[in-house]
């Protein structure tokens, strides 16, 4: 088996019980000043985060909600998103319809840092062992519902906590190595 020469990274906001969007998919509590300083990509340190990933893998359900935005967030970055029934003509992305087939096109693209964004889509990256980062902002607000970033593993994930940031507004980012 040949060792892979990408690692994936994960970037995400959530809510302090660990929730990435409401059972609806809205982010009110993520973009509606919750974040404080966090909101700014350039605070944050996503712009930074962006400029060091080649490529991008998300879920459907992450898409769905880019798309409603109204905002591309990722320039010329390419962009997969996983998905078995999505069909499009948004030239930005291609669709691959399993983990295989995205890690083979991410191999075939020489693909060195691979943001992975959705929860689906880091859990499957998480379980198949294919993260080397993850940073997590969590938001100062609990939202007691919604959709969790992290659920059933077949296995511990062990991490190495690498820095903890605090923002204005009281978000906290901290992000690990998987060990």
């Amino acid at each position: 088996m040949t060792q892979r020469q990408w690692s994936g990274h994960v970037f995400i906001g959530m809510s302090v019980d660990g929730m990435i969007a409401r059972a609806d998919d809205s982010l009110d509590w993520l973009t509606g000043g919750a974040a404080g300083e966090a909101d700014d990509p350039g605070a944050s340190g996503f712009t930074e985060f962006m400029a060091s990933v080649d490529h991008l893998v998300m879920g459907r359900s992450t898409y769905d909600i880019v798309q409603a935005m109204g905002e591309w967030f990722y320039g010329e970055t390419p962009v997969f998103v996983l998905s078995t029934t999505l069909q499009t003509d948004d030239s930005r992305i291609r669709i691959v319809r399993s983990l295989d087939e995205a890690t083979a096109l991410l191999d075939d693209d020489g693909a060195r840092n691979v943001y992975v964004d959705g929860g689906r889509t880091v859990r499957t990256f998480l379980a198949a062992g294919l993260i080397k980062t993850l940073t997590l902002t969590r938001v100062p607000v609990l939202i007691g519902e919604g959709k969790p970033l992290f659920g059933a593993l077949p296995a511990d994930v062990r991490l190495q906590l690498d820095e903890v940031k605090a923002f204005k507004g009281g978000a906290v980012q901290t992000r690990y190595t998987v060990r």
